[in-house]
Parts: C-alpha cells; structure tokens; sequence
C-alpha cells in the first residue's frame, strides 16, 4: 500500500532537476499469481492537443473523492481539489475520447464545509490530495461513495456497514522513502516528488510523517553534508520503531572510515540505527559493521514481534493496523478448530494473530522471501501450527492441486493493488465457509466480490480502514459467508 506525503514548513526552495526521482517509497508488493500484460496508456498529454480550461458545477465525488462533473462537450470528467456543490474553473490534464482528468485552477464558488488546508505547501505537493476536506468529512464521503459502487456492481439495496476503522489524521506515518537530490552548487534537497512535476520538494517537517521521524531527518541534514560519499546517496528509506528509529542510507560508493565515524557520531547522539544500503538486496548494519542476516528490523502485533527488511513491505500506519489484525480475528470468529488459509500473508501480519488463535494456519504467498519471513517468524513466537509456502496459484485446477492444498474452514485475503482475481476463481477448490477480504483498491475488490458473489458468497459485513488519512486512498474489509454453511 504506496504514498507521497504532505510537506510543510519547507525551509528550502524547490529544486529543478533534469531526471525523474524514484517512487518515493518503492516496495516489494508480494504477489501470488502473474500479473497480465498492462493495457497501453491511451492518455493524451501533448500540449498540442490540450484541451482549454473550462468552468463546471460539481455533483458529486467518486470513492476517491475526486470531484464528478460533465465538461461541455458532454465527457464524464474528474476533478482534484474540488467539493460538492462548487463551481470551479479547471484545466484538463488527461484525457481520452470519452473522459477528462482535471485539476481544479480556481474555486469561483466554495462550500461552506471546505477548510484551509494545514500544510502551506498543499497545493504543490503530490503527496495528501484532500486536505481542503475535514478528515471526519472525508471518510463519511468516500464510505457514501463506495456504497453506490458497490450497490450498483452488486445489485444489492442495502449494505452491511460497520464503524471504519481510523485513528489520528497527523502523525500517522512510521515508515518513509525520501530521495536525496544534489545541486551543481552543493546544495543537498531531501524530501519528495511536487505534484504534475519532476522537481524535489526539500523537506524539513512533515505533517502525516511520524514526528520522530522528522527530526531524525532534520539532524542528519548536517551530518550529510559533510560525508565525503554525500553526492553517493541517493535514498533515505526512515522508520519508527521500538525501541529506536531506523535510517537507511542508500549510497551508491562506500563509506570512508572517517564517513563512518561521523555516521556513528551521530546515531549514538540521536538514538537512531544507522543502516547503509549499498545495492537493492545487501545491507550493512553500522552497528555492528557487518553484513545483515536475513532480518534487520521489526514491529509489534498482537503482543508478539515480526521481523522484516527494509526491502519488505508493511503496513504504514501501526495505529490502524493494530485495529485491522484485530477486527479481522473478532469477523472470522477464529476458534480452535479453525483450519484457516491466508494468502497473499506478506511477513505474517495477520498469519500470526490468526495461529494464537486456530488449529493452523496455512500461509501462501508468491514471494520466497516472504515465505522465509512467515517461518521464521513463527519460529520467533513459539508457533509451530503455521505452514508457509511459495505458489501461483493461478496455475492450479482439479488436476493440478497441490499436497498443502487441504479442506479449510475460513480464507482471508489481502492482496495487492491488482487484486485476486485468479484466487477467488479457484474458491470452488477451496471451499470456505467464510471468506475476509482485505482491499487496497476498491475497484478490484468489486470485480473479486462479484466472482465470490456468482460462487454463492453473500456479503455480511464491510467497513473502511483509514489507513491513509488526506489521501485519495480507500481501503475496505469485506466478510462474506457461502450461503449453505
């Protein structure tokens, strides 16, 4: 589940560059089937064809709370930056044959429920797009949103909704990548890609990013500046963790002995572990000047510890995650008889919680590196019920099944963006009474429902998971049971 981030306070300019910076936080997605090949982009963004800046009134929002309107010529156009009831003059900035993206150059009339957005660089940064939205607004719009959608794909009167889950909107992020850019003149920015733009907006304080991680940001600045290896590094990849902050240097040269000893200087005098990546997969731990064994870092759930590397994903806001785990065990209904099958499980973020709890666990994922994680992290917490293993399970059939493929009682799953499509077409062989999907993307969550719900899968429960407060991002957790268990 991947963001920019809202900037504020910036003490620097914002810098040009001549190439394009990295996603700010890259991760390893685990996958359990091959993704198909990607459609063109049929999106024109040639200035010759621009399309001219038009007024429009706002009707209502898509779940992304993207503004919904009409443009002249009668073409369904999304807007960023704009609320119900509006007028607004926007600019096209993609478009195809039958609609328009757009974002918003002037609110002519504005809604009384829009508010000032608190971070003064809001309206260039790419990072959180809705901070125009109260928070509590926001979640009541994109749960109403959601509800017609999913009416609509499902034909379905009324939906089982549940309280959402959310926690606080500042502050909420403990993991970040930022990119470190160097000017011809010297200059050092440190932060994330502007909106529509290649420029690096520098960073010196960050709404939504954990506070600690922020002035562990702002004390290495200096410290920065003065390696001889500065103009190698390219990343910062930062972490809140118990009991310390983690800060990943991603150096494209070794460190001199003198680097090093500034670097130490400086983790000891901020209580922060320094840790240097010199190529995608090797780390070294300044701590002990070594190369890193299968697990450098780790994070608490459900009374127990998860182990993972930096390279892994996890999910960013432990606020809302400690309630996800949670509420995902209370809908299950997990006993201890249960035989449950998780997939897509990662490094066990729900595996674990799940196997306090039930006869076994079986955890599949696409991904080997995960598959270590899962087993060594059972091993971590004295849990010998979790069998883990690698599979596509895209290939599997009536012919083709495999040993670990046995009866199950419940299913959970959360998959990537792209959804579990090839999965919930296997369902029939997997035959769950229950089934937990966790979505990052509302849209391939109501194309898998509809499979589920053709496989006499009724939906029983829903709810949003705030995980990305500000942000055109929508998470949901659905629970469905067969109709004859």
């Amino acid at each position: 589940m991947a963001n920019n981030i809202v900037l504020t306070n910036l003490s620097q300019s914002v810098r040009p560059h001549n190439k394009k910076p990295r996603q700010d936080e890259k991760t390893l997605m685990a996958k359990i089937f091959r993704p198909t090949t990607k459609a063109k982009n049929k999106k024109h963004l040639s200035h010759a064809k621009q399309l001219p800046d038009f007024t429009a009134h706002i009707e209502k929002y898509d779940h992304e709370l993207k503004a919904i309107t009409k443009a002249n010529d009668g073409r369904i156009t999304f807007i960023t930056g704009a609320m119900k009831g509006e007028e607004v003059k926007v600019r096209p900035i993609q478009y195809t044959k039958n609609l328009i993206h757009a974002d918003t150059l002037e609110v002519i009339t504005a809604s009384a429920d829009r508010v000032e957005p608190p971070c003064e660089h809001f309206a260039k940064c790419g990072g959180c797009q809705l901070q125009y939205i109260a928070p509590a607004t926001q979640l009541v719009e994109k749960q109403h949103a959601l509800d017609g959608l999913i009416k609509k794909k499902l034909k379905l009167d009324t939906l089982p909704w549940q309280p959402a889950i959310t926690g606080s909107s500042e502050g909420y992020r403990r993991t970040a990548r930022l990119a470190v850019w160097h000017e011809t003149n010297g200059a050092i920015s440190i932060g994330f890609r502007e909106q529509h733009a290649k420029r690096i907006i520098d960073v010196d304080h960050c709404l939504i990013l954990a506070p600690s991680l922020t002035k562990t940001v702002q004390a290495f600045r200096p410290v920065l500046d003065k390696l001889n290896a500065r103009r190698h590094v390219t990343h910062l990849q930062l972490f809140s963790l118990a009991p310390q902050d983690v800060l990943v240097i991603r150096t494209l040269k070794a460190m001199t002995d003198a680097d090093m000893t500034r670097l130490s200087d400086y983790a000891a005098a901020n209580n922060v572990r320094v840790i240097l990546q010199t190529d995608k997969t090797e780390f070294i731990d300044l701590v002990c000047a070594d190369k890193s064994a299968d697990f450098l870092l780790s994070y608490a759930i459900d009374d127990m510890q998860l182990q993972f590397q930096p390279k892994d994903f996890i999910q960013i806001n432990d606020e809302v995650n400690q309630q996800m785990v949670a509420q995902a065990i209370a809908w299950l209904q997990v006993e201890q008889h249960d035989t449950i099958l998780d997939l897509f499980s990662g490094v066990g973020n729900f595996t674990l919680p799940l196997a306090k709890r039930a006869k076994e666990v079986f955890a599949v994922e696409g991904v080997s590196d995960m598959v270590r994680r899962i087993k060594t992290n059972a091993e971590l917490n004295k849990l010998t019920n979790i069998h883990a293993y690698q599979a596509d399970l895209s290939e599997i059939n009536d012919r083709k099944k495999p040993k670990w493929l046995k009866p199950i009682d419940k299913l959970l799953l959360d998959p990537a963006r792209d959804g579990a499509m090839d999965v919930v077409k296997k369902i029939p062989l997997l035959k769950p009474n229950q089934i937990l999907y966790v979505s990052c993307n509302p849209a391939t969550m109501l194309r898998d429902l509809e499979i589920l719900q053709s496989a006499d899968y009724h939906l029983t429960k829903i709810g949003l998971i705030n995980m990305f407060p500000h942000t055109h991002h929508v998470e949901a957790m659905a629970l469905l049971e067969h109709k004859k268990a």
